[in-house]
């Protein structure tokens, strides 16, 4: 009768050899959930950073590209046509680019999975640069006008 009780006793004390059987075998299930998820992580991170990189080399080489176009513009009308009127309006533009930083272009929002919290306000970062684009070319065009009919 001790035998039957202590068999159906949860909390008894079984052998020494299940004990170390049944770890084991934990172990081994643990550390392989652990492999899976830190591989998924690694996937998902990478895809992220693939996706992130493209579209960051593009945006900061459309942002480059507007700093060079006014930085030209500003050598020439210095420089060429000694014009330094011409020159401190484009160096206000100059130095709005050059102050553009990544969370200016990379909003919070940009990276909600559900999307941008306040939608009607949102700049998505294509539209940050295309709004830049546009300004520029607006302010050298002005400029140019302005400043053409001097020479």
């Amino acid at each position: 009768m001790a035998d039957q009780e202590h068999d159906k006793d949860i909390w008894a004390e079984s052998g020494e050899e299940d004990n170390v059987y049944e770890r084991k075998l934990a172990e081994r299930e643990w550390d392989r959930l652990q492999e899976d998820h830190v591989e998924g992580k690694e996937v998902n991170m990478q895809k992220g950073f693939d996706e992130g990189y493209e579209d960051g080399l593009s945006i900061g080489k459309a942002v480059g590209k507007l700093r060079g176009v006014v930085g030209t513009r500003i050598v020439f009308y210095e420089q060429l046509l000694k014009n330094e009127e011409a020159a401190n309006e484009l160096r206000a533009l100059f130095n709005e680019i050059d102050s553009v930083e990544v969370n200016h272009i990379y909003s919070v929002d940009y990276f909600r999975k559900d999307g941008p919290k306040d939608k009607e306000n949102y700049i998505s970062p294509k539209d940050f640069v295309n709004n830049l684009e546009e300004k520029v070319n607006t302010q050298l065009q002005a400029i140019a006008k302005k400043y053409s009919k001097q020479y």
